[in-house]
């Protein structure tokens, strides 16, 4: 076409070869006229419309001379369907056949003229008045990378009308209906992509559905053809009304029920011992199937196989999950099934039902070299001929496995050694923990969302691995943020630099690449992860053409337990949207230019309503050319956010980062740790004092009640946090003898929030307005906060205890804690948080002592409901007997005698008193090589979770240490 036209400018081409042409020197001389022709592709709508209807319309200026590939559509499309076709060299008339008549056509290449292919397609849509209602439209590969993935838009869309189709790499192929069928149809809405051949063709489609449809995003037929609204109605006649629907919020898709919990992997991924941890966590029974089948059968399972061979045992295996699954354990259990379960297509089946009841069935992803080791060692099952072949069958059950669960969790502690053959020291301490976090998430029982009511964070990782975070960065860097956002199109570096992810062997290995980084950081933080796949078209680094792959990672992030999961506003969002489980989609659009998102703009209006057709949360990011795109952003914000409606908006750029500043919740935010995920990026600190300067962040006072406390380290530790955040706020000592002395402190309008310690733990309890679970239950109040102008009483000293046994075990590498005996002294308030922080780390047997037994006694009355045995010893050397793994010494220091016998089994001692730094606890068992915990760091770590209530954000946890520290060591 290019070579034509020159030609009639006076220059003439000469092809060579293929891919060679000599151009001459020269310049162009203007003909005396030239015609300018019609758009060919846009001609093939009102085209379309006299097909469809039934009507004529004759297109000038495009004929049999056009040199535009789509100028062919009504000889080569229309007429073959049943159109009468009269074409001159610079016109075509159509005249379509009755309605309902077109005709479907059996094969059509359409590379010719690629765009016009989504105007056939919905002609194809009412294509019945021949035998063979199927249309195949092939040679418009490229469709699959246009404005957005027309194939898949157009398959989606059609789908609304009723109308089949396959989506085909090359083509796509569609069923045609009825007229009549399409007009008993509730008129569907439409969704346009932002995609002007989109809107254009289902426009045509609708005038003839009796129902009609609502077109979305009008505005973006602009491209080409910005009166076609008024051609259609004025010019064609079609009746048009506008329409600015209603948004109304998504239904919370949480499922919190009772109905059980199913485990499927591999046999010695650990199954039965997450299982079990899982249902001590919430509550409920464990049953191994295997168990169970053994129990129901009167055989084992070696027998089963011996005698009848290994279709019998699936035989039994398939009616006994059929009993446990909806009769025997249909609710309140966590089943663990055998590794082949899934071998039967029944049993598939099965599991498929009871995630539609709402169950969560998860797979255990194994790291198969330990598989294959643990395998090896087990004789309580019928083993494997050779190590080889387990890898065969996990790699043959890979896909039965996947379309029977709907959550996955990676089983792999080389992850925490940084050794892909070697288990890390303390892993699977970790490995149960957030295993029974992915069961409660799945549950229902603990989403771990953001609070969207006020100002949040979410901090990006931009390193092509999480390992470059650890072990410390990664707390730095999330210090102020509530969530971390895992930029998976960032993620592999040089092993997957120009990788072709449309490779199924390369998405694979990607997939698994992405899902160990995933597990990595979930280990190393308890923040909910924003998982997104950030294509190069908006700003990221995922190639456009791997829309399969990405597609499929966002379906893994859902799986996986992500709790928000980023995508993009575009033909891919539906589908993802329709499956999130208890994952909140976060739908989002990037115009890095900033020339097509203007705040004020009615596309503005109509992306905002496509994401919120697709997500819960809506996130829109433009660029800021000029300050005002800052007043403009907010004043978009102010009209269409809401806590039920939460929308992120904000312009990159460095004129953006007001509107950063001023964002409503979840801001995307950088650290001086890291690179900037996008132009414009700021920290937590600067958004914070950027906040107070404006005056929307008053400055609070914090205190501490209590007396004596003239020497707490507290203000160091707590004005250390405050100044690392850029929070504006202070903390200093309230002495008072009596709480009475504290209700104007309370009551001024300033206060933000309070520790308390001794005497007034108790006492401050009237004062307050509710109490937390932990508090009440503790009987202390150790924390007030301030939540929606109400005094709220909290205990954090249960925290600090759990948290340093937890970081000590792991150190250790002493027992579980669910398999431990505990010991207590003293019983005093401090002892009451002790023992509710060993009921927290669910240890079943503890011993209390108290030189005065009588309130040891009262103590135990009152708190053995929690434990499997809590009992009173009258000495610690009766203590010994019964080999306390974890010592929790709650008294001031004091001349305590402490036997060695005490120590005689490897442990953990933990004395709360911090002075002097080596109690006689500490010195006693640190001579018996027993890991100690110093009372200072029980402090911090209560202190670490008092800031993280006040502020609702991650504590600065290294300066927070450091401050406390500092003062701790100068004077001890």
């Amino acid at each position: 076409m290019t070579i034509a036209m020159m030609a009639q400018f006076g220059c003439h081409v000469e092809r060579i070869s293929p891919n060679e042409y000599l151009i001459p020197t020269g310049a162009y001389e203007n003909p005396a006229e030239y015609v300018v022709e019609s758009d060919a592709s846009s001609a093939t709508y009102p085209l379309a419309f006299a097909a469809i209807t039934g009507s004529t319309c004759t297109v000038p200026n495009i004929g049999s001379a056009s040199l535009q590939g789509d100028a062919r559509f009504a000889v080569d499309v229309l007429r073959p369907m049943g159109c009468t076709v009269e074409q001159t060299a610079t016109s075509t008339t159509v005249t379509g056949p009755p309605r309902g008549q077109l005709r479907a056509l059996a094969e059509i290449d359409m590379e010719p003229m690629t765009d016009a292919f989504l105007t056939a397609a919905v002609l194809a849509a009412v294509a019945a008045g021949g035998e063979d209602r199927v249309t195949r439209i092939r040679g418009i590969a490229n469709q699959h990378v246009k404005e957005c993935d027309r194939i898949e838009a157009m398959c989606t869309e059609l789908g609304k009308f009723g109308v089949e189709t396959e989506n085909l790499a090359d083509g796509i192929n569609v069923h045609a209906r009825v007229l009549s069928e399409l007009e008993a149809s509730e008129a569907p809405s439409v969704h346009c992509y932002d995609d002007h051949r989109v809107a254009m063709s289902f426009s045509v489609l609708a005038c003839v559905v009796q129902s009609g449809a609502e077109i979305r995003e009008r505005r973006c037929v602009g491209k080409t053809w910005p009166s076609w609204w008024d051609v259609l109605a004025r010019d064609l006649g079609a009746p048009i009304s506008g329409s600015d629907p209603a948004f109304e919020a998504h239904s919370d898709p949480v499922k919190a029920d009772a109905t059980s919990v199913v485990l499927i992997g591999m046999r010695g991924v650990g199954k039965t011992t997450l299982g079990r941890a899982a249902a001590v966590a919430l509550n409920r029974e464990f049953v191994d199937l295997d168990d169970f089948l053994e129990r129901q059968v009167g055989q084992t399972i070696p027998e089963i196989i011996n005698r009848d061979g290994w279709a019998a045992f699936r035989s039994h295996e398939t009616q006994v999950l059929r009993t446990a699954l909806t009769q025997a354990h249909a609710t309140g259990a966590v089943i663990a099934c055998g590794g082949g379960v899934i071998e039967s297509a029944e049993n598939r089946e099965q599991l498929r039902a009871h995630v539609a009841r709402g169950a969560a069935v998860i797979c255990l992803t194994p790291n198969m070299e330990h598989v294959a080791e643990y395998l090896s060692r087990d004789k309580t099952r019928p083993a494997y001929a050779v190590t080889s072949d387990i890898h065969e069958v996990y790699a043959r059950r890979l896909p039965l496995y996947a379309e029977s669960c709907n959550y996955e969790y990676l089983v792999d502690k080389s992850l925490l050694s940084g050794d892909e053959n070697s288990e890390g020291h303390g892993a699977w301490t970790l490995i149960e923990r957030d295993f029974i976090r992915l069961v409660q998430f799945a549950t229902g029982r603990e989403l771990n969302r953001v609070d969207l009511n006020g100002p949040s964070f979410f901090v990006s990782l931009t390193a092509p691995s999480v390992r470059e975070y650890l072990p410390t960065k990664l707390e730095a860097l999330t210090a102020g943020a509530q969530a971390i956002e895992l930029r998976v199109d960032l993620l592999g570096g040089s092993e997957f630099a120009g990788a072709d992810f449309n490779d199924a062997q390369v998405a694979a290995s990607f997939s698994a690449f992405v899902h160990k980084q995933f597990a990595l950081l979930r280990h190393n933080s308890r923040l909910p992860i924003v998982f997104t796949v950030r294509t190069q078209l908006q700003g990221g680094a995922f190639p456009a053409s791997a829309d399969t792959l990405r597609l499929q990672l966002l379906r893994n992030a859902v799986q996986w337990g992500a709790e928000y999961v980023d995508v993009e506003v575009d033909a891919k969002a539906p589908a993802v949207f329709a499956k999130r489980q208890n994952s909140m989609v976060i739908a989002s659009y990037h115009d890095t230019t900033g020339e097509k998102l203007q705040w004020d703009s009615e596309f503005a209006a109509e992306i905002l309503a496509r994401a919120r057709a697709c997500g819960d949360i809506v996130k829109l990011i433009s660029f800021a050319r000029s300050w005002s795109d800052n007043t403009k952003c907010q004043q978009f914000v102010q009209q269409h956010h809401s806590t039920t409606s939460p929308l992120i908006a904000l312009n990159m750029g460095y004129t953006g980062q007001m509107s950063r500043v001023l964002c409503p919740c979840l801001t995307p935010v950088t650290h001086p740790l890291l690179a900037a995920a996008a132009p414009g990026q700021i920290s937590v600190r600067q958004i914070h004092q950027a906040r107070s300067l404006l005056g929307l962040l008053p400055a609070q006072q914090f205190y501490l009640f209590g007396t004596p406390i003239q020497h707490s380290p507290s203000p160091c530790m707590h004005n250390a946090a405050f100044a690392s955040l850029g929070l504006p706020h202070t903390y200093e000592l309230k002495e008072t003898a009596t709480v009475d002395e504290l209700l104007p402190v309370l009551a001024h309008a300033s206060f933000g929030g309070a520790s308390v310690t001794i005497p007034h733990k108790q006492t401050i309890i009237p004062l307050l307005d509710t109490l937390s679970p932990a508090a009440q239950r503790i009987g202390a109040v150790n924390t007030v906060i301030v939540r929606d102008g109400q005094l709220y009483g909290d205990n954090t000293d249960y925290l600090g205890i759990v948290g340093c046994l937890q970081q000590a075990q792991l150190s250790a590498h002493t027992p579980a804690f669910t398999e431990s005996v505990a010991l207590v002294i003293g019983a005093g308030g401090t002892a009451r948080a002790a023992l509710f922080a060993l009921h927290t780390l669910r240890v079943p047997h503890v011993l209390i002592y108290n030189r005065t037994q009588e309130r040891a006694q009262t103590l135990c009355d009152e708190f053995s409901s929690l434990f499997s045995t809590l009992s009173v010893t009258d000495s610690l050397d009766a203590a010994s007997s019964k080999q306390p793994t974890y010592i929790v010494g709650t008294i001031p220091a004091s001349d305590l005698c402490v036997p060695d016998s005490l120590f005689n089994v490897r442990g953990v001692a933990l004395d709360m008193a911090y002075k002097p730094k080596w109690t006689p606890l500490l010195e006693s068992a640190s001579r018996r090589s027993w890991h100690t915990v110093h009372g200072v760091s029980v402090l911090i770590e209560q202190g670490i979770h008092q800031m993280e209530k006040w502020t609702r954000a991650v504590a600065p946890a290294r300066a927070m240490g450091d401050a406390v520290l500092a003062k701790y060591n100068s004077e001890f």
